[in-house]
């Protein structure tokens, strides 16, 4: 499993515990007679200024500021004092000039299934915000639903650890932010730039398809969160990005799901990857090993309904001659289309449609639009 320790992310300031600044004062005080002897041999006066080096050891410095990740490191490396050592002693961490920060972080990070989850979910509901001023991009995740938002963030923690955020934070916002400490990994693992997420550009970086199947899974189950519609016979993921449609294909694949790739006949810019029924059921037993093993990777209310589509296509109910009233009743209140019927009756979209052919040729209902991805029927 590949790992990535504190000192390979960008601008780090943090917090170190109260034993562990002690223990370098000691080491100070034990070779130095005091601490601008110290600060000339290590910093040779050029790096940091005195009353800064002086501070920066102050336990009531600790208490409320955060420190210079560099600094603390070039002190280790003067006392040979393991990097290791530093590492566990690091009570919390953020972007320099940044106000989010990770407290009881998780160090090293490790690269999981959840980490490239998180990549594709910055693709599919994300966007990068790229501030001014020389300050670091970080990623935001716009979501609506609750659950899934708050699931997100869960996904963040799992990783990095926990991620203090204003008090108010998710009452103001329905977009919460990876703090750019955390973003500029992303950036760096995938060999990426703030081009390569753009929706029409963005594609599966090689490194993910060699992340092993678990990777590529939840790389999936991202995508089907932000992208996919479910019924009772397919999974769909519409995007405008021919080549992403394409990755995603590759992985259907590479886990052996039956699956097609379709160009939407009415807006041609855009593709569809539909999983087909045989497909889903592997795909979502797959889902439940992996939820097991990963509870944060969590299909939520869509993979209730991949679960009950299941169950719905087992009673044939496009055979059941009486819905058919049940379709022209609803016609008769308001327009919808074949997925908006099917998800109101519980039914197969094969059903639904085996209805709507038999209405329209009865001269009982009528197309009232052909422009939308899903054609609109009433009366």
């Amino acid at each position: 499993m590949k790992k990535f320790h504190v000192w390979d992310l960008e601008r780090v300031n943090i917090r170190i515990t109260k034993e562990f600044l002690t223990k370098i004062n000691n080491a100070i005080l034990s070779r130095f007679e005091s601490k601008e002897n110290a600060w000339r041999e290590i910093f040779n006066k050029n790096k940091i200024p005195l009353s800064t080096f002086k501070n920066i050891l102050k336990q009531s410095t600790q208490k409320s500021f955060f420190i210079p990740l560099d600094i603390i490191l070039n002190i280790c490396d003067f006392f040979i004092i393991s990097r290791g050592e530093l590492e566990k002693s690091i009570s919390a961490y953020k972007t320099a000039g940044g106000i989010n920060y990770v407290e009881l972080p998780i160090l090293p990070i490790k690269i999981t299934p959840v980490f490239n989850m998180l990549f594709a979910h910055n693709i599919g509901d994300g966007t990068v915000i790229n501030p001014k001023k020389g300050r670091l991009p970080y990623f935001g995740y716009r979501q609506f639903d609750e659950f899934y938002r708050i699931s997100y963030v869960k996904k963040v923690e799992e990783v990095f650890g926990k991620i203090k955020y204003k008090h108010d934070y998710f009452l103001r916002s329905t977009r919460p932010h990876i703090p750019a400490v955390l973003s500029s990994l992303f950036f760096r693992y995938y060999n990426l730039t703030i081009k390569d997420f753009l929706s029409e550009r963005a594609r599966v970086p090689d490194t993910i398809f060699k992340d092993g199947k678990e990777s590529l899974l939840a790389v999936l189950v991202a995508f089907i969160i932000d992208e996919g519609n479910i019924d009772s016979t397919q999974i769909s993921i519409n995007l405008k990005n021919e080549y992403l449609i394409k990755d995603l294909m590759k992985i259907c694949k590479l886990l052996n799901y039956k699956s097609k790739i379709v160009q939407n006949r009415i807006a041609p810019n855009y593709w569809r990857l539909n999983i087909l029924r045989e497909g889903m059921k592997r795909f979502y037993e797959d889902y439940l090993i992996l939820n097991k093993e990963y509870v944060v990777i969590d299909l939520g209310k869509k993979g209730e309904k991949i679960k009950n589509s299941f169950k719905i296509y087992a009673r044939k109910l496009y055979k059941v001659k009486g819905n058919e009233e049940l379709v022209l009743e609803i016609l008769n209140k308001e327009q919808l289309s074949v997925n908006q019927l099917a998800e109101r009756l519980a039914m197969t979209r094969q059903g639904i449609r085996y209805h709507i052919k038999n209405l329209i040729n009865q001269r009982k209902i009528k197309i009232i639009d052909k422009n939308e991805l899903n054609w609109i029927y009433g009366i």
